[in-house]
């Protein structure tokens, strides 16, 4: 039952099939999530990352295009923030002048709170705080400043002890082991309390109760939690205060790797780190892959989809330089065997934004195209030759299909149709029995009619509407834009199913006793089951008028590539549903 609408079980399915199919109109062609333009380039590494001047003018010009063709979009700043934080970042790296000031303001703190300026000394020691939260990578690493990375942190919980907070305090001894787990705190600028409470906090207790899994490829690579060497991966750590945590993989010796920002739970989290991702990867002022060399397509392909996975993103575009002005455009899309890609030339201000869009265009149908010389050419996707029109026989819009599926076509909407009619006669006919039952109800062979007509309706209307969804795809002719008609059918498939809805939510009380029951009142029985029959027959009309216009939407090869649709019909004993698989 569903709240104060009183649903009938076998309704529930004609509810549900009329509510997926008002959807899918406006969602056949939307994305669940927005493209990314991932601009890649081949350049010796370097310890700073540079993005060349090409890579921010070509994403906005590629933005707009995609824009333009109603797909939503990764903006670059967007992008970069996203993958910051679901993903990985270059690790920090603060200047000595920045570390010995961050130190004076620790020790000048800790003399605010001798002197007993307790309000002083917080907010300073919440800005060091602070600061050693966004370089403890680094300053882990080193037990000199790791120690004084401790001392400060414990000098805040100290401040809040003074304050007579001692649950604050408690807390503030938790996250001081979280944040520098390997460090000794010293005695000889702490107070005994301090360094109990910091003993207590080291302890395994119920609130350390987090572990964190952390595997690579390959394996056995220094694994660093906030810059503290732990092992090598794989590798579990458990008694862990949950809470945020940055975890390095490094593969290489002396050569930090990227910092991932993972929460463990009260419970278990792991990771997973691909370290030759990790190492072309760039995030520092615009999200880009940089290979050293020029990479295969299948490692370019494994490297584009794990950006999009972190983001997430629907599909990726590649841009790449192929040429001192050729710049090369590929979409990358998880269900894509063979992507299709364009050429065009671009400048270092930008590419021209017409050539832009008709690329895109290209893209999305799934073509590959040359525009190097201002006009469209052809291009083979495996070879990236052109490819030599040949003559072709000129065909009609109404394009010939083949005649096994137009025969299979033509016999399912056949049979749909007499079963759709035969539903509504049916229909008809139980309505009758109804009245013959209501005028004696003590007759019980009429009640046992009208019961068993019950079942012929469902499974005929069902069946019917199922059939004629699913030959919809073979017999309806091809056009290249959905016809006027096929709008009109689907407008009256759309007045169906408000009219099967309304009649499931304006329908007659349910009866207080099981209609199968002798010698009662049939009237609210067979009221409630007219109200019934009517959203299920509108339900099963409506599915395949709704279908018309949806078939020439996801035929349309202009809006999204590679378009793949199947329809699907399930019939069981307790009602049936229609639908639709494939890929988008």
């Amino acid at each position: 039952m569903w709240g104060p609408w009183g649903i009938v079980p076998e309704m529930r399915w004609v509810v549900t099939v009329t509510a997926l199919w008002l959807c899918a109109l406006p969602s056949a062609l939307a994305q669940t999530e927005d493209w990314l333009v991932l601009p890649t380039t081949t350049e010796p590494a370097t310890a700073e990352p540079v993005e060349a001047p090409w890579m921010e003018p070509t994403v906005r010009a590629a933005n707009r295009a995609l824009r333009r063709q109603g797909i939503g979009v990764w903006f670059p700043d967007s992008a970069l923030s996203v993958f910051r934080e679901r993903g990985s970042f270059e690790p920090p790296a603060p200047g000595d002048e920045e570390i010995s000031a961050w130190a004076a303001r620790a020790q000048e703190a800790v003399r605010t709170i001798v002197l007993g300026d307790r309000s002083a000394a917080l907010p300073e020691l919440e800005a060091v705080q602070k600061f050693s939260e966004e370089n403890l990578v680094v300053l882990n690493r080193e037990p000199e400043t790791a120690g004084l990375m401790l001392d400060a942190c414990l000098y805040l919980a100290r401040a809040y002890l003074d304050a007579g907070d001692p649950d604050a305090a408690e807390r503030q001894a938790q996250d001081c082991v979280r944040l520098a787990p390997a460090a000794t705190p010293n005695p000889r600028v702490h107070p005994p309390s301090i360094i109990d409470l910091y003993a207590a906090a080291q302890k395994p207790s119920a609130a350390r109760g987090g572990t964190l899994t952390v595997e690579s490829e390959p394996a056995g690579c220094d694994l660093r939690i906030n810059g503290t060497l732990v092992g090598k991966t794989p590798l579990a750590s458990d008694n862990l205060y949950p809470g945020s945590y940055q975890v390095q993989v490094e593969c290489r010796p002396d050569e930090p790797g990227r910092v991932h920002r993972v929460e463990v739970p009260l419970g278990s989290q792991s990771l997973f780190v691909i370290d030759r991702f990790e190492r072309i990867v760039r995030s520092s002022t615009l999200l880009y892959l940089q290979f050293e060399e020029a990479p295969d397509p299948q490692e370019l392909a494994r490297h584009a989809r794990e950006v999009a996975r972190a983001l997430p993103a629907s599909a990726v575009m590649v841009a790449s330089l192929v040429g001192p002005d050729v710049l090369r455009l590929e979409v990358e899309l998880a269900t894509q065997m063979e992507p299709s890609f364009v050429r065009l030339p671009t400048s270092s201000a930008a590419p021209d934004q017409n050539l832009m869009n008709q690329s895109v265009e290209a893209l999305l149908a799934g073509r590959c195209a040359d525009f190097t010389d201002g006009t469209l050419r052809e291009i083979d996707c495996r070879t990236g030759q052109p490819i030599v029109p040949t003559p072709v026989e000129t065909v009609d819009e109404k394009r010939v299909r083949p005649r096994p599926l137009f025969i299979t076509g033509v016999s399912l909407a056949s049979v749909g149709a007499a079963s759709l009619a035969a539903g509504w006669s049916l229909a008809i006919v139980r309505r009758s029995a109804g009245d013959d039952w209501i005028a004696d109800p003590n007759n019980l062979s009429l009640q046992a009619k009208w019961l068993d007509l019950e079942t012929g309706v469902i499974v005929t209307a069902s069946v019917g509407g199922g059939l004629l969804v699913a030959a919809m795809p073979m017999v309806l002719p091809l056009h290249s834009k959905t016809p006027w008609w096929a709008w009109v059918n689907g407008g009256l498939g759309v007045a169906a199913a408000v009219g099967s809805i309304v009649s499931v939510t304006t329908a007659s009380p349910k009866p207080a006793e099981s209609c199968e029951l002798n010698g009662q009142d049939p009237s609210a029985c067979v009221n409630r089951k007219r109200d019934t029959d009517r959203a299920i027959l509108l339900g099963a009309t409506a599915a395949p008028l709704l279908t018309m216009p949806l078939v020439y939407l996801l035929r349309r090869g202009d809006r999204k590539p590679k378009v793949e649709v199947q329809p699907r019909v399930l019939v069981g004993r307790q009602g049936g549903a229609v639908g639709v698989t494939g890929s988008f």
